[in-house]
């Protein structure tokens, strides 16, 4: 009587026995006690051994798996509906959609509520969700399998053609991706398709989420996006959903020109509801927190105030992520909600638990992939100090990199960070301007007990930064370095800041008093004085202003101002008399902003706003140097200027300058 081919699998795993003084255990495994005992096929059985359970978007092993909530994500969820039914004309010869965003854009919410929705109306083949800290589902080893058994489960003639094709490859899930791909699903469909109803041909969905998580290597992220647009050609039968941040990597894989014609991409990014959505969805779950807390009655009156709802949409920025954590953290059972969202906006200290631990593992998370953490950190540092007026070439400048070295390094950084072309910042087409596309990943980074090891002081850089952008321009005339404005940023930005700063020692340093009294600053003063170079006159006029803000921090600092505001007056008396002796404007601007006693006001708006005679100077440094003082809080920064000027001045010399100036105010009103 002759044996069948195939032997069901040996009923004693002895492998792992334990032997001692002649006896032993003997144990079965899970799969193999469920063979015995279900009758499947063999082939059935190995299936369901290299099956991810947790990549299921209903498995029960995933712990509140994210959703959109009701109302939220409504065009993207129709355009994705649309677009698998066929009925979406602009999409419907595309078969595959790529759903991109940054971290906690809500990608997972979208696709699982797209599954759960093609689940209910049975259009759904399988799903896929990858995560980086799952070693079941980090890499592509199950993906297949998992893939299969859903679709065996929707289709019973599926299970038996998939069962075959292991049973006659046991080695299969050895095999390459591809090779799996094509023996475990697209085959086994080819050989049910025929035998479908009509109505069974409507495109089946599979959807893939997550797929920068899928940490095994970029490669076989590619390979995964190859496998699929293959399989689009070959079984038109299937649409894939494909759910993940914008890696450079991946932008480069799907831009590929095998890819471009079969794809449609959704940015969410892009998505101007994302604000409403999130408010939408704050305003619901507030509602909920008042009337089913366990400590609803000791909520205030009115709560949250509308501002607070206001400021959290804005941190949000377009990210679901932060919203559902501060949610999660306020509705905790553990503590009163408004104490809760108190501590969320540091008017109290935090519990134990802390608000963002979550949101604060993510960045941590994306963060610590970097090859070269510490430049990156630092990169981050001036990203999330002066945000996007930040170019990539005036961060190398500050960094002291190479040209080019800030893209690379924040390749893989897509999902936090993006890059884009600002023409009316940057006059450089290779500097382009750079921003966070979260504004929490500014509390982040600078609050030492979220960060950890993370953490950088960011006075500290910002300090570090100013010295350099003195040093830079420094050498500005003999090197001919090409900036954009926003080099200017950290001399910018703490001059902003000055009326939340209540110690400006704070605001200087050895370092930066060091580069300051150094700066050539007549011979940086000459070709501004008789000329307009945009850049280099608003550096100049920040940087005299700096000074003036500093001066009275110590004696170091009052030096170096005084020292500089001499040269600088020095510098515009020369050039008066050496190139504009018998220029009327130049001697009427100069007695206005270096010799009148109260030079803090501007010219009449009609001088030196309208009138075309006088606005080519009052647009120069001298206009920009001066002007300062009107931006200053307590008005008397600069007041050195006039008195210096006029030790300068002898005598005669200064009524010559008043006879000039006046000469041109009378030919002003007579003309």
């Amino acid at each position: 009587m002759s044996q069948s081919r195939t032997q069901p699998p040996p009923l004693l795993n002895l492998s792992h026995s334990i032997v001692a003084g002649g006896t032993f255990t003997i144990q079965h495994t899970v799969d193999q006690r469920q063979y015995i005992h279900s009758g499947e096929r063999p082939g059935y059985t190995r299936l369901l051994e290299n099956v991810a359970p947790t990549a299921l978007h209903d498995s029960r092993h995933v712990v509140d798996p994210p959703k959109c909530h009701p109302n939220t994500r409504v065009a993207i969820l129709e355009s994705v509906v649309g677009w698998k039914l066929g009925v979406d004309e602009e999409m419907n010869d595309k078969p595959m959609i790529w759903l991109k965003g940054g971290a906690g854009a809500g990608k997972s919410a979208i696709a699982r509520s797209v599954a759960e929705r093609c689940s209910e109306e049975g259009l759904l083949l399988g799903t896929f969700f990858f995560g980086a800290a799952d070693p079941t589902r980090n890499h592509v080893g199950k993906l297949v399998a998992t893939l299969s058994y859903q679709i065996s489960i929707i289709f019973p003639a599926f299970r038996d053609a998939v069962s075959t094709s292991v049973e006659e490859d046991p080695m299969i899930f050895d095999r390459s991706l591809r090779t799996q791909f094509t023996n475990l699903l697209l085959r086994p469909l080819s050989i049910i398709l025929p035998n479908l109803s009509g109505t069974k041909k409507i495109p089946r969905l599979i959807i893939i989420d997550g797929l920068d998580e899928c940490s095994a290597s970029i490669d076989s992220q590619r390979d995964l996006l190859f496998t699929l647009q293959e399989a689009t050609v070959t079984t038109p039968f299937i649409r894939f959903l494909v759910c993940s941040r914008p890696e450079n990597h991946l932008n480069s894989t799907f831009g590929l020109p095998r890819m471009t014609h079969i794809l449609q991409t959704i940015f969410l990014d892009d998505d101007i509801s994302a604000e409403e959505d999130i408010r939408l969805f704050l305003e619901d779950k507030f509602k909920e927190i008042r009337e089913d807390h366990i400590f609803k009655h000791t909520l205030p009156t009115a709560w949250p105030r509308p501002e607070m709802v206001d400021n959290l949409v804005s941190k949000s920025s377009g990210q679901f992520i932060y919203a559902a954590t501060v949610v999660k953290y306020v509705e905790s059972p553990k503590h009163r909600p408004h104490q809760c969202l108190d501590a969320v906006f540091q008017l109290r200290p935090a519990f134990k638990d802390l608000p963002f631990k979550e949101l604060d593992a993510l960045y941590r998370h994306i963060i610590s992939q970097s090859d070269n953490l510490p430049m990156v950190l630092d990169i981050l540092g001036i990203i999330v100090l002066y945000g996007e007026v930040m170019g990539t070439c005036d961060i190398e400048m500050m960094l002291q990199l190479e040209q080019g070295d800030v893209e690379v390094m924040l390749a893989d950084f897509h999902s936090i960070i993006t890059l884009f072309q600002d023409n009316d910042l940057h006059w450089n087409d290779s500097n382009m301007s750079v921003m966070s596309l979260h504004k929490s990943l500014a509390d982040f980074l600078s609050e030492a007990q979220r960060a950890g090891d993370l953490y950088r002081d960011i006075s500290a850089s910002r300090l570090l930064h100013i010295s350099r952008v003195i040093s830079i321009f420094s050498g500005r005339r003999e090197q001919e370095i090409e900036v954009s404005y926003s080099i200017i940023s950290p001399i910018d930005h703490i001059l902003k800041q000055r009326a939340d700063c209540n110690n400006a020692n704070l605001c200087t340093s050895s370092d930066i008093l060091q580069v300051a009294r150094q700066f050539p600053i007549a011979e940086f003063s000459k070709p501004l004085l008789t000329g307009h170079v945009r850049i280099d006159q608003y550096f100049f006029g920040g940087f005299l202003h700096y000074l003036g803000f500093v001066k009275y921090t110590s004696e170091a600092a009052q030096s170096v101002y005084l020292e500089q505001v001499r040269k600088y007056c020095e510098c515009v008396l020369s050039v008066l008399e050496d190139h504009l002796a018998d220029d009327w404007k130049a001697h009427f601007v100069f007695a206005y902003y270096h010799l009148l006693p109260d030079s803090r006001h501007r010219l009449p708006y009609r001088l030196s706003y309208r009138h075309w005679r006088i606005h080519w100077f009052t647009n120069t440094i001298w206009g920009e140097t001066m002007s300062v003082l009107d931006r200053i809080p307590d008005g008397d920064n600069l007041d050195e200027i006039p008195q210096i000027s006029h030790d300068l001045t002898e005598d005669i010399k200064q009524k010559k300058i008043f006879a000039l100036a006046a000469s041109f105010c009378i030919d002003f009103l007579c003309d």
